[in-house]
């Protein structure tokens, strides 16, 4: 019998001899790998076109098609072993599988036989260059089996421990360790085995082993547990005590004035597609209620407190990140990382600003800290040289002392961080009433040879730093800036002095007190841009109006402040209300101020929202090669995790589970203490239907991070996904009784989705009406909130369509103080859709092609790039309406910007058209992802009930029993108890499940 072995390699045997030929040539053994992986479902002809001839047009694809199937059956010997017209599969009679069998193994429990045929990584060796697609499909799906794998080493060491079987414990931990040599989780668990058995010695070397590799991998120490651990079983072995004091982590090494600066990491890459992220950032579990897609910087509007420490040395540690997010991405195309050489050797001249010391005749004045970024600001404006923000340098300061009382040597650490060559530092003298000196140094960071050395005496700070400034561009031969700095900032002295207590106090972490000093400054001048600028994002109360109409007076004041700045409130303001603008302006952010990251943040978060997943890449890797400091866990704002969020936001709602997993573990193990990362980990665990591991590791999450807001939402997310709406519920109900006033909300918010999915409609308005009623956002007479969009949707579902029309039409006229061009076209194509699928559900098409030709205009100012799509889908519904199916279909797949994000009833209603048009097998591939959705946000406008019961109809009408009927159980349990309308789909779903088991069974 032929079989095809995908596990540890990919080859094609007959009876144990090798075969030659067509099934030996690489194409055509990915075109096996494609068929093993897919197993009964099949590929469709057109699916392996796009992933092994990508290039070649129609005809010329399905020829080269033709002749591979051809030869292949020659050359297995038997025509029947592939099979298929339309969907091609292999004839499992015939055929037999490594992975098949695996996945059997795993399915019955029979783990020890699951271990025996997972002999190596899916695919191991194998690639075909030019298939950018067929590459990711591989990542993605060896990632997905790499952690089926661990899971199952998991379980397998767990039930020997558990019958004390210690060495066959120890082996499959061995194993373990083996996937995953730097989890310190791992190394303990195998070091108590050996002990456990006696072989003290053999733990003591493993663990040697693990630090040696943690040191080499990551430039880290090793785990507190395991170096803890070591010495308890050092102590033992010795008859000492097996308790000793806690070790602590070593400090790091002063850093030496001559040391010279690293290489700043930048990243060059062409990967695959990442689709549309939440614009957030953060897991997608608050809602979003018609701001799906805003794009709020996160920890803009409300800092959370700084995680606990984590140990140092990170440069490296950053790396391997980096390197596991391009090995993660990296089959998705040809990733490349490659090292930008470092200013110094560039000969570029990168400047930061460091102490100046203010004395007076009482000892140390307060004027020394505004004076330095008044130079630093004022530097920026000139030409010759690049310039630190000191918003930037208080970032890496904060890691390095977490107040504002920093040392020579920190400040030096930090410059160096944040890629400057050179340091201005000096000291201010009150010489005379009204007559002020400053003497400044140039100090070489490579040598700590000071360069030059300047006396300026001017009456007041102002002229001090432009005196000062002129001085410095002219020897470093720049160009001084036109005009004086007080004609960009401020011309009190007062304002500033606030300000700039407000920036430092901002960066490490007190973020009312900031607000407060901002205000003050404010106060002191109205028209100072900088100071309310902080102002909007030290907003205490985390209102987004309040944050928008804070942000909009700076946005009004720009013109007033200087370039980098100006550039950076404007940016700031289209990164919120996702503007097509927001892409130019991060662009110029890059590459005028490329020490700055923000820029290169909103850069990748721009072109995600473009839909130009390709050019996100390189900006987010660039933070996270660059972000050290935020990794490391000890800052108030961490970019690099932002830039990860997105990347694995991306690869979620782009169905690539497994990928973004793998991803978010290595995030966890880099970054231990960050509940985010582990958040995140639970999330997509759930999302792959693991509920029992993400509960788990929610667990951890809770423990790392107890002050976390909202924590019984990620449950109830994880409880869904694995369709137990009841639960999920319950979390939500108790959270509306007990819950905080937010909490008993979100409650509301939650109970309403949920009692959707069990079909309890009754239930779910009133609870969307609470949750209206408690948001009581502010609207214009004559037009309803944006928080009744969940209100809408139930009355589309309880088939009130008429009623739901009206509503979110209503909606589509809602304005708020802050709205600008383009969150306002967002706002009314978004209502817009949902009253044009309410129109069409009652059988109103008369207005769909005026409103579809509205949002097609309107859609061009929104910088979402399903926003310019979504009249595609209106114009799907009119054609779906006068059954022209083809065309629907066409103009349905127009509007899909990503597979399971955008606007979830795009798939539902083209798997409509598809089983309509009877080719169910691509209404399946349509619909799966939809079941994989986050069910708020952009996929709050379909149930998972619903996809399932379409789903199981696809299945059935591809005659696929066993997985149909899995489907029309989910449907009828989800309704065992929903409202008496639900009644006839419940029973048909029920009888259809039983039906077609029973047709399984029959011989």
């Amino acid at each position: 019998m032929l079989r095809i072995n995908v596990l540890g390699g990919l080859y094609v045997s007959d009876e144990g001899r090798a075969v030659s030929g067509a099934a030996a040539q690489p194409r055509r053994l990915a075109l096996l790998a494609l068929l093993a992986v897919a197993g009964e479902r099949g590929v469709t002809r057109d699916a392996l076109l796009g992933f092994l001839w990508p290039e070649a047009d129609e005809e010329r694809g399905r020829k080269a098609l033709a002749q591979a199937l051809y030869a292949l059956r020659r050359d297995l010997g038997s025509d029947d072993a592939l099979t298929g017209v339309k969907d091609l599969r292999l004839n499992p009679d015939l055929v037999q599988c490594d992975l098949w069998e695996f996945r059997d193994a795993l399915g019955t429990g029979l783990l020890d036989r699951g271990a025996e045929l997972y002999r190596g990584r899916f695919l191991e060796g194998f690639h075909l260059p030019g298939a950018e697609s067929f590459e990711q499909w591989v990542e993605e799906t060896r990632a997905g089996l790499i952690h089926d794998f661990g899971g199952l080493l998991h379980l397998l060491a767990e039930r020997a421990t558990e019958k004390g079987e210690h060495r066959a414990a120890s082996g499959w931990l061995r194993k373990l360790a083996g996937q995953d040599p730097l989890n310190a989780q791992v190394a303990s668990q195998l070091m108590e085995s050996l002990a456990a058995q006696g072989d003290v010695a053999g733990a003591l070397q493993h663990a040697r082993v693990y630090e040696t590799l943690i040191r080499q991998e990551l430039d880290l120490p090793p785990d507190r547990d395991v170096v803890a651990l070591a010495a308890r079983l050092r102590d033992g072995a010795s008859g000492e005590s097996a308790s000793p004091a806690p070790v602590a982590l070593p400090a790091p090494p002063p850093v030496p004035v001559a040391e010279t600066p690293p290489a700043r990491s930048s990243v060059e890459t062409a990967v695959g597609e990442i689709p549309e992220d939440d614009p957030a950032g953060a897991p997608s579990l608050s809602h979003t209620s018609g701001w799906a897609a805003m794009a709020i910087p996160p920890g803009f509007a409300t800092l959370p407190p700084p995680p606990p420490s984590m140990p140092r040395h990170w440069s490296r540690a950053i790396g391997a990140l980096v390197g596991v997010v391009v090995l993660v991405l990296g089959g998705i195309g040809l990733a490349r990382l490659r090292r930008t050489p470092s200013s110094a050797a560039t000969g570029e001249r990168v400047v930061a600003v460091g102490r100046i010391a203010h004395y007076t005749e009482g000892g140390l004045g307060g004027m020394g800290r505004p004076l330095a970024d008044m130079l630093a600001t004022n530097l920026a404006r000139g030409s010759g040289m690049r310039v630190i923000s000191s918003a930037r340098m208080y970032e890496l300061l904060g890691e390095m002392a977490g107040t504002g009382d920093t040392t020579g040597a920190q400040i030096v650490a930090a410059a160096r961080r944040a890629g400057a060559t050179e340091l201005i530092d000096g000291a201010l003298y009150d010489v005379a009433p009204g007559q002020l000196r400053l003497d400044l140094r140039r100090v070489d960071l490579a040598s700590g040879a000071v360069l030059h050395a300047y006396t300026i005496q001017a009456p007041d700070l102002f002229a001090l730093a432009d005196s000062g400034t002129g001085r410095l561009v002219n020897d470093l031969g720049g160009r001084a800036p036109e005009g004086s700095l007080a004609d960009v900032s401020t011309r009190s002295v007062d304002a500033y002095r606030a300000y700039e207590a407000g920036l430092r106090t901002f960066y490490e972490g007190h973020t009312a007190e900031a607000e407060k000093l901002f205000a003050e400054a404010i106060a002191k001048d109205s028209a100072f841009a900088m100071a309310q600028y902080y102002y909007s994002l030290a907003t205490s109360t985390g209102s987004r109006v309040e944050l928008s109409t804070r942000l909009q007076r700076a946005v009004e004041l720009a013109e007033r402040a200087s370039d980098r700045e100006r550039l950076l409130i404007r940016a700031t303001w289209a990164f919120l209300n996702s503007s097509p603008s927001i892409r130019a302006y991060a662009e110029t952010l890059t590459v005028r101020y490329p020490t700055e990251l923000e820029g290169f943040l909103m850069a990748g978060q721009g072109a995600i929202n473009a839909a130009d997943f390709r050019a996100a890449r390189a900006p987010l890797l660039e933070v996270i090669a660059r972000d050290s400091l935020g990794l490391k866990g000890q800052t108030v704002r961490c970019l690099a995790c932002e830039a990860i969020e997105t990347l694995i936001g991306s690869l979620s709602q782009e169905d690539s589970l497994g990928a973004a997993l793998t991803l978010a573990e290595r995030w966890t193990r880099l970054q231990p203490n960050s509940g985010r990362a582990w958040r995140w980990r639970a999330l997509l665990l759930g999302q792959l239907g693991s509920a029992d591991s993400a509960r788990r590791v929610l667990a951890i999450a809770d423990s790392v991070d107890p002050n976390a807001a909202n924590v019984w939402r990620y449950l109830a997310a994880i409880e869904m996904w694995n369709h137990q709406y009841d639960s999920a519920a319950d979390l939500a109900r108790a959270a509306t009784q007990t819950g905080a006033p937010l909490d008993r909300l979100e409650g509301q918010w939650m109970l309403a989705i949920a009692n959707r999915h069990l079909g309890r409609l009754q239930d779910a308005l009133e609870q969307a009406r609470v949750y209206r009623r408690g948001k009581a956002d502010p609207t214009p007479r004559g037009a309803a909130p944006l928080s009744a969009y969940l209100e809408g949707q139930v009355l589309f579902e309880m088939g009130r369509f008429r009623e739901a029309a009206a509503l979110f039409d209503s909606i589509g006229r809602a304005r708020v103080p802050f709205e600008d061009p383009s969150s306002g076209a967002r706002t009314r194509v978004w209502a817009s859709t949902h009253m044009a699928t309410a129109l069409a559900a009652a059988g109103d098409t008369t207005r769909l092609a005026a409103l579809a030709d509205s949002m097609q205009q309107q859609g061009q100012m929104s910088g979402l790039e399903r926003d310019r799509r979504l009249h595609h889908y209106v114009r799907g519904l009119l054609f779906a309406a006068r059954r022209r199916d083809d065309e629907a279909v066409g103009e349905f797949r127009e509007a899909i910007t990503s597979r399971n994000s955008g606007y979830a009833r795009v798939s539902y209603e083209m798997g409509r058209a598809l089983l309509r048009l009877h080719r169910p097998e691509e209404a399946v591939a349509a619909l799966q992802p939809a079941t994989r959705s986050i069910f708020e946000g952009a996929a709050l406008y379909l149930t998972h009930t619903d996809a399932h019961e379409l789903l199981a109809q696809a299945w059935e009408a591809a005659g696929n029993r066993d997985s149909a009927a899995a489907h029309y159980r989910l449907v009828a349990k989800a309704w065992e108890n929903a409202d008496p309308g639900f009644t006839p789909r419940r029973l048909e779903a029920a009888g259809r499940a039983m039906q077609l088991l029973d047709r399984s069974r029959r011989p």
